[in-house]
């Protein structure tokens, strides 16, 4: 039995664990480059197969529906071009391509090797619920708005400068409240008054000048270098936690779209142990994936 003989629900779920890699680029069949920052929640009903998708495209996040066939003629075979219920998909996921989708926005084919691997996969950590994916998805964005509309109203009361300082100790203050060892004092201390001169801290002050395409190179040479003593692991939590935050109330939007692709894509220095008891098959391989767990324990406990 070949891949395109399996169960299309089968291969359907493997699309969508290989689409839910936020950092992945995708080239549609008529040459648009994708990201695929929510896949959604997976339709049990009639009408396409994932509602409330988010795609991002040249700068745009468009959320609409999406429809996986085997091959893209099953499109017309199953009669969707004169269905109502299929007007605003914006997404026709294919593994073969043996006929165009006039009148849906983008046609991606994936490749089979990796719909393979997926489903090779679908008992290890990525085999998540559909809505839990979503969720999780979700509540990260939601997090990183949150804290983006918490940095742009510190610049509009204090100015970039003094919101970095603030921003560094409500984040401290936060972080010490939950722990159970707080982290020493002087270190705090010692952070929040060198950041503004740091690496990082000159990016996120500097953010407007940076070009879009060198932002990715900046922010990965900016976080090699120390702010004072610190390790890799509490440099990354202030990278996103502080500096994305004011980095992004700081940016314009084609700025701001690069700077959600470092959010989807960087991977996680270390994984927490709180989330793997709370959220034991879910994968923290992405700092959106931790950030997402955190917001959700933050809404529901």
């Amino acid at each position: 039995m070949s891949l395109l003989d399996l169960p299309e629900r089968l291969l359907q779920r493997a699309a969508q664990r290989l689409l839910s890699d936020g950092g992945r680029t995708w080239t549609c069949t008529n040459g648009d480059s994708i990201q695929i920052l929510s896949t959604g929640l997976l339709n049990p009903h009639e009408g396409p197969d994932f509602t409330r998708m988010a795609v991002l495209n040249d700068g745009i996040v468009h959320v609409g529906n999406s429809e996986f066939h085997v091959h893209s003629s099953a499109w017309f075979h199953h009669g969707h071009e004169n269905d109502e219920r299929y007007d605003d998909v914006l997404l026709h996921i294919v593994l073969v391509h043996d006929r165009p989708t006039v009148d849906v926005r983008w046609t991606l084919v994936l490749p089979l090797d990796d719909i393979e691997r997926a489903i090779r996969t679908r008992n290890g950590p990525v085999e998540y619920d559909s809505s839990n994916v979503d969720e999780i998805q979700r509540s990260a964005m939601l997090r990183l708005y949150r804290a983006t509309a918490f940095a742009r109203s510190a610049v509009g009361r204090v100015g970039p400068v003094n919101a970095l300082q603030v921003l560094t100790s409500h984040w401290f203050d936060r972080l010490s409240s939950k722990r159970r060892h707080p982290m020493p004092n002087e270190l705090v201390q010692a952070i929040r008054m060198s950041i503004a001169g740091s690496p990082i801290g000159i990016l996120a002050l500097n953010i407007a000048t940076v070009p879009p395409g060198e932002i990715l190179m900046a922010l990965e040479h900016a976080e090699r270098a120390r702010i004072i003593s610190e390790g890799a692991a509490l440099r990354r939590e202030i990278v996103v936690n502080i500096i994305l935050p004011l980095c992004c109330a700081l940016a314009d939007e084609a700025q701001r779209v690069v700077l959600l692709q470092w959010y989807w894509s960087v991977k996680a220095v270390h994984p927490y142990g709180l989330l793997y008891r709370r959220f034991p098959q879910q994968d923290q391989t992405y700092v959106w994936q931790q950030q997402g767990m955190l917001e959700w324990l933050r809404q529901y406990g």
